[in-house]
């Protein structure tokens, strides 16, 4: 086994022009999932919406004279959705670096970010809402609550859909099988690892096919392989300009040929600092 000299050059870049020479050439082969672990809160993202869901409900009833109490607390409620689901999603993935650097909001939203979770105009936007709602000691207007809900609520459902990516293709394998002379057949795996410290790492496996038997005559199989692995890099939590591209790639490829073309994911790819 050797592995590649990633000293100079960033694992990043090196991951990023590996998939975009080869990634057109691989078809997927075969993933698994992982059980990660959830926090114990009392309360999650989807109670406070359901909170601020109420809170809209009332005012749209009119059920109190004094309107913009349920105004101030359905943005209350928004906001302990997203801090909770930002907290929920860094538990499931065992990062612990927040917590113990004491690193905010923005760091926190800036990592995902990074992972390809959310673009920029989108949290520029979200952002815009954000602290016209809760930093200017204004009563916001009802349709301001209103898209600010809707935003909250898909922040919510696409950190979900990350976790349930996770759950599903923590680890994914594409193969490259030389068709033209059926000589060798090379595997790209990627794996998300929950360990104290987490850590993703990618491998570049070859395999020489040397005897062939035919069982039918019209179905060729390789007997007696010989594996010969090239490449292993790994990045942890800790490594945090690395991190989080490597999070993005696996996100990628866990929509290879169901929710995503080459094409697009390629074009994500390219977007590497």
């Amino acid at each position: 086994m050797t592995s590649t000299d990633t000293s100079k050059i960033a694992k990043s870049h090196v991951l990023k022009d590996f998939l975009i020479e080869n990634l057109p050439l691989m078809s997927y082969d075969s993933s698994f999932g992982s059980s990660p672990s959830f926090p114990r809160f009392d309360l999650f993202a989807r109670d406070y919406l359901q909170f601020a869901e109420h809170e809209l409900l009332q005012l749209k009833n009119d059920s109190s004279k004094i309107e913009h109490i349920h105004l101030i607390n359905c943005v209350s409620h928004l906001k302990r959705a997203i801090d909770c689901q930002l907290d929920v999603c860094l538990h499931v993935l065992n990062i612990k670096v927040f917590k113990e650097k004491n690193l905010g909001f923005n760091a926190k939203l800036n990592f995902f970010k990074a992972a390809g979770l959310f673009n920029s105009f989108s949290l520029n936007r979200f952002n815009t809402i954000r602290n016209k709602m809760e930093h200017h000691y204004q009563i916001p207007k009802i349709e301001d609550i209103e898209s600010y809900f809707d935003f909250v609520s898909a922040f919510v459902s696409v950190l979900e859909s990350m976790i349930n990516m996770l759950c599903n293709y923590s680890e994914i394998f594409l193969t490259n099988d030389d068709h033209a002379n059926r000589k060798t057949r090379d595997t790209f795996a990627i794996q998300y690892s929950f360990d104290d410290i987490p850590q993703i790492t990618y491998s570049i496996t070859k395999k020489s096919l040397k005897e062939y038997v035919s069982n039918p005559p019209s179905f060729e199989f390789a007997k007696y392989p010989e594996e010969r692995e090239e490449v292993e890099v790994t990045v942890t939590s800790e490594e945090r300009d690395e991190f989080p591209y490597f999070l993005k790639v696996l996100l990628l490829l866990a929509r290879k040929d169901t929710f995503a073309s080459d094409k697009y994911i390629l074009s994500q790819l390219e977007n590497l600092k």
